[in-house]
């Protein structure tokens, strides 16, 4: 099955029947990859460019905070944004990229291996890795949507695109498990919310 707009619109739609199409076809499984990992790489991104415009209006705008701030937290503002900002200037950057793509695939891996496990072992569902994986990536594309923020300046806008698409994929997340295996509201709320914190979790000890 190929992406275009008419299936990016049905999975952002939350259509009852896109998630059963694609885990019918095994194919979809390293779509599904590339959807996730270009995804959390833009998301990277986004968040950067976030931080960099906050830092740029605190920085036009300190003079209008300090004046009722101590001088000792002045100085921590000041060395902060200096931080920032050297990081933001150097190679390090990229190294931080990396890690946090390693790191969003290695939780995105374990999150889907809790999830096939729990749907098999505890829900008694009928399923394999590669179509939970395939649910997996589909519902990470509302993620996408974190483009807008390359044009615009809009701080509170930003913030409502990152928090806002990250809601959005793991409704999606739990709604294509819901019409895929016939789950109820509350088994597709639990296996998003295990999956979420045991996968952070498991994440951070590797």
């Amino acid at each position: 099955m190929r992406i275009n707009r008419k299936l990016i619109l049905k999975i952002l739609k939350l259509d009852k029947n896109i998630y059963n199409e694609l885990a019918s076809e095994p194919s979809n499984f390293q779509i599904a990859i590339a959807i996730y990992v270009s995804g959390f790489l833009l998301s990277g991104i986004a968040i950067l460019s976030f931080l960099r415009t906050s830092l740029s209006y605190l920085e036009e705008n300190l003079s209008l905070i300090v004046g009722t701030l101590p001088i000792e937290t002045v100085n921590e503002l000041n060395n902060l944004i200096n931080e920032f900002e050297n990081i933001f200037n150097s190679q390090e950057i990229f190294s931080l990229l990396l890690s946090y793509l390693i790191s969003s695939f290695s939780s995105g891996f374990i999150g889907v291996g809790i999830v096939y496990l729990l749907l098999t072992r505890f829900f008694r569902k009928e399923s394999n890795f590669k179509q939970v994986g395939i649910i997996y990536g589909f519902s990470n594309l509302p993620v996408f949507l974190n483009g807008i923020i390359f044009f615009t300046n809009s701080i509170p806008l930003q913030i409502f695109l990152i928090i806002g698409t990250a809601i959005f994929a793991l409704v999606c997340l739990g709604s294509g498990l819901k019409q895929t295996y016939l789950l109820r509201n509350i088994e597709a709320f639990l296996l998003v919310v295990v999956s979420g914190f045991g996968s952070s979790l498991f994440s951070q000890v590797i």
